[in-house]
């Protein structure tokens, strides 16, 4: 005796649906009969009594070959009874009567009287809180199922996937659902279109007919096969998302796409976006994903900006939209405070809010490598810059202006603009874009599903990004999951955001597209611009500060302070510098005095509060790093307990989590 799943006709509150129901049969049905859409008979009326799936998983485990690959489930669902002598499932029982549940499954909160809390239910046979019609639990081993998991027969027959039987595998490694997108072991698959849903999503009831006037003025009818249909919302052929269509119109649309907003925001453009069916001719480009656009179907155009078009997949897509429609809301209440940080006090003067006292507008004069910029963290290389009346605080022009809030290309949320060294943070953070530890101002949102922080370096990346040294444009890559090589510090990058070129294959990190295009030292009056080997040229260069050759170590001991391929370059006295001898490998942490720290000692596995000095390495002696037994090379060192470091890096190497620190008090 077998089982598959197959849909008919239903109404459910005066409206026709396709309602998945299961068969009893003794040989899987053709494709046609699986799919007629009768009440099925009398074999639909008996309710059997299902295993727990517990007892069925572990059976399927038992039978695994040796490679770990999937499997497909060769059991029933059925619990073996007179009425159904399931000789399988009733070997099940006596081969392991004594350590799997012999129980059936009973229903719990049956026919949607009650819908379990997602911070309570997880399907123990799937891992996952999506929420269905109703559910079971086993009275032997106390867990809850979903319904759809339970009763997963062998075989499904899917209306929208018409052609294939799906059958029920088992994925040691996870597999994707088409619909939901989750990753789930337990799963139905098509091994010829190679296809999966999740059991939830494959019994879902479907709609024969939608009426959804603000997506289409007239009724949407159910297609079966919609192999060869195109949506005209996102002009994409969508395998297993059920496709509706007007014959009246020629028009056809995906589930899915039924309710789509019409009017959003999305973080890689400055204005709102609408969604228009007529666009003009020519070839288009996608704003996100660089991609050409289909005048044929419907696209996000900007009102403001011409020839500014974004994808409707792309537009709606979590990476680059807050989940809110627009349409009907007026600007005014969509506008982010992304006014000044500071109230200003006179011609030239400013209370900034970062600060207690007053600060002054001046004009660079001289290069002080001591003063630095409490917003960026970098010194005062040129231009206009604010210092404080009474003490030594220092801000760049650009940093005093940063806004209060401000939307960023990585996140489709507004980041707030915070300043780590107010006596209100406790946490020490580190940036989300390019992984160093923050010192100054950064941008921040966090949420229940996310949290990101942006250094004001990194935040000030946006597109179109003009980098020094390369002449086309550079812009946030849609698919970041590529692995990729940074043309600069040569470091492979692979789920770390980066900008690359799309005339050529150009491709650079956050951490190299942060660092400031020139600088100053201390022995050079002219600037020295950044570089890489390939643009230094082939003439030997060395490192004025440590004396050492630009070069990557490519047999370094671990822990060893790697010289990257990147440096300054005075044009005019041919002056090389390693990027972190001259900034430091922690760019962003400057000589301070000494915190009480609540550091995490890994080695030790415990919580302990000790000092942590950031020291300035001025003197002529440099002190040698405790971990890589190395003169410290860099601006500054660290001293934690009597030991030294020299980075952050032979910090944790060596079992003292500096970067982890979970609070400072000044």
């Amino acid at each position: 005796m077998s089982s598959v799943g197959v849909f008919h006709k239903e109404e459910i509150d005066g409206k026709s649906f396709l309602v998945y129901s299961l068969t009893q049969i003794d040989s899987p049905t053709s494709s046609g009969e699986a799919l007629a859409m009768d009440s099925g008979g009398d074999d639909l009326s008996f309710q059997p009594l299902f295993f727990c799936p517990k007892t069925r998983m572990e059976f399927l485990s038992f039978n695994e070959d040796e490679d770990n690959t999937m499997q497909p489930f060769n059991s029933s669902p059925h619990l073996p009874s007179t009425r159904n002598n399931d000789r399988k499932g009733q070997y099940m029982l006596d081969c392991y009567n004594d350590k799997l549940c012999k129980l059936p499954v009973v229903p719990l909160f049956w026919c949607n009287n009650k819908q379990p809390d997602r911070r309570e239910f997880k399907c123990k046979v799937c891992n996952s809180e999506l929420l269905s019609v109703s559910y079971y639990v086993c009275l032997q081993c106390k867990n809850m199922f979903h319904r759809e998991c339970v009763e997963a027969p062998l075989e499904i027959k899917h209306p929208s996937h018409p052609f294939h039987s799906l059958q029920l595998y088992n994925f040691p490694k996870c597999k994707s659902c088409i619909c939901c997108k989750e990753y789930m072991p337990h799963i139905y698959h098509c091994t010829t279109c190679q296809l999966s849903m999740h059991p939830v999503c494959a019994m879902r009831p479907i709609p024969c007919v939608v009426n959804h006037p603000k997506s289409h003025p007239h009724p949407l009818t159910f297609f079966p096969s919609q192999a060869s249909l195109v949506c005209h919302i996102c002009g994409l052929i969508q395998k297993l998302d059920p496709t509706y269509i007007c014959i009246q119109c020629v028009f056809a649309i995906h589930k899915d796409c039924i309710g789509f907003p019409h009017v959003i925001r999305i973080s890689r453009h400055s204005h709102r976006i609408s969604f228009t069916s007529s666009l003009p001719s020519g070839n288009l480009s996608c704003g996100v994903c660089r991609q050409q656009v289909d005048n044929n179907y419907g696209a996000y155009s900007c009102n403001k900006c011409d020839g500014y078009f974004v994808h409707s997949k792309c537009g709606i897509h979590p990476k680059v939209w807050d989940g809110k429609e627009l349409e009907g809301v007026p600007e005014e209440d969509d506008k982010i405070d992304d006014g000044e940080p500071f109230e200003r006090i006179a011609d030239g003067v400013i209370h900034h809010l970062s600060h207690s006292h007053n600060l002054r507008l001046e004009i660079f004069r001289a290069y002080d490598e001591s003063k630095y910029c409490r917003g960026c963290a970098l010194p005062i290389y040129e231009g206009q810059f604010y210092t404080c009346m009474e003490c030594d605080f220092i801000l760049h022009d650009c940093c005093a202006n940063a806004p209060r809030m401000k939307r960023h290309p990585l996140h489709p949320h507004p980041l707030t603009l915070h300043n780590m060294e107010s006596a209100r943070e406790k946490d020490v953070a580190s940036c989300t874009a390019c992984t160093r530890k923050v010192a100054g101002f950064y941008y921040s949102h966090r949420s229940e599903q996310t949290e990101v922080t942006l250094d004001l370096r990194c935040a000030s990346i946006i597109e179109p990004f003009e980098f020094y040294g390369h002449k086309h444009p550079l812009f946030l890559p849609w698919e970041s999951k590529k692995e990729t090589r940074c043309q600069i510090c040569k470091e492979d990058i692979e789920y770390t955001p980066k900008v690359n070129c799309m005339d050529c294959d150009y491709n650079i990190c956050f951490r190299c597209a942060s660092l400031p295009d020139k600088v100053r030292y201390k022995h050079d009056s002219h600037f020295l611009m950044i570089q890489d080997e390939k643009e230094g040229g082939d003439q030997p260069d060395w490192c004025e500060i440590c004396e050492g050759k630009i070069e990557v170590v490519k047999e370094a001991k671990w822990g060893d302070a790697k010289k990257e391929r990147r440096f300054y370059k005075c044009d005019d006295c041919c002056i090389t510098l390693h990027v972190e001898c001259l900034l430091g490998a922690d760019i962003y942490m400057k000589s301070a005095q000494t915190k009480k720290c609540h550091c995490i000692l890994s080695s030790h596995n415990r919580h302990d509060r000790i000092d942590i000095q950031t020291l300035l390495n001025s003197s002529l002696s440099r002190p040698i790093c405790d971990r890589c037994h190395r003169r410290c090379p860099f601006p500054i060192y660290f001293k934690v307990q009597n030991i030294i470091f020299c980075s952050v890096r032979c910090s944790e190497q060596m079992g003292y989590g500096i970067p982890k620190i979970q609070g400072i008090d000044e």
